[in-house]
């Protein structure tokens, strides 16, 4: 099998039954050169076998369950297991894409990203999202930039090239802003190419 274009690390934590839309939603992908890594971090080993017949259910090679939560990191914790997932070898694409189960995407959201990354010489490319209720109450355009507060981690690819991993990440569990962190190192630190692609390619909820 050649290398894939895109790594999907899908962060999953005791909710399957947010995970099969998410991955649905990247198996209908228009540019079919990625693979997925289900990197689940439930808390129990029920849950665990859960999420591995729902990739099991995907009929995919391109799709895998790796067990993150019992490793000497904090397993509950979604940028460290896909930091373990990079730093492990696991990962084989050219691009990292890093969902949560609670996210999905437009058929054409790989394609756009990877055309207007490739035209402009980008290594670290993002595009606006609909966003959960956190902000304001209501479901409502996330008007995405590359720094803290304006940028998740479901909505960027980044290239492997440009992959620092996730400054500050949380050693307990509380809410963390380590992947506009990380936008921020990028951009104005290290200088990264980068760019947005002007249309709503995201959901997370």
């Amino acid at each position: 099998m050649n290398r894939p274009k895109v790594t999907y690390i899908v962060g999953a934590f005791d909710r399957p039954a947010s995970l099969p839309c998410c991955l649905w939603s990247l198996k209908v992908q228009t540019d079919p050169d990625f693979e997925v890594i289900v990197a689940d971090n439930s808390h129990t080993l029920d849950l665990q076998e859960e999420h591995r017949k729902i990739v099991d259910s995907m009929r995919d090679v391109r799709f895998s369950h790796r067990n993150t939560a019992f490793y000497p990191v904090p397993g509950w914790d979604c940028y460290w297991s896909a930091e373990w997932i990079v730093k492990n070898g696991h990962a084989r694409g050219d691009w990292l894409c890093l969902p949560n189960d609670d996210s999905y995407y437009v058929p054409i959201f790989q394609e756009a990203m990877l055309e207007a990354a490739t035209k402009r010489g980008w290594k670290f490319v993002y595009s606006d999202m609909l966003y959960d209720r956190r902000i304001g109450g209501r479901y409502q355009k996330l008007d995405v930039a590359p720094w803290r507060g304006a940028i998740d981690k479901t909505g960027f690819l980044i290239h492997r090239d440009a992959w620092i991993g996730f400054p500050n990440k949380a050693s307990e569990k509380v809410a963390s802003t380590c992947d506009g962190e990380m936008a921020n190192e990028l951009v104005e630190q290290r200088k990264v190419r980068h760019g947005k692609v002007p249309e709503i390619l995201v959901v997370h909820n």
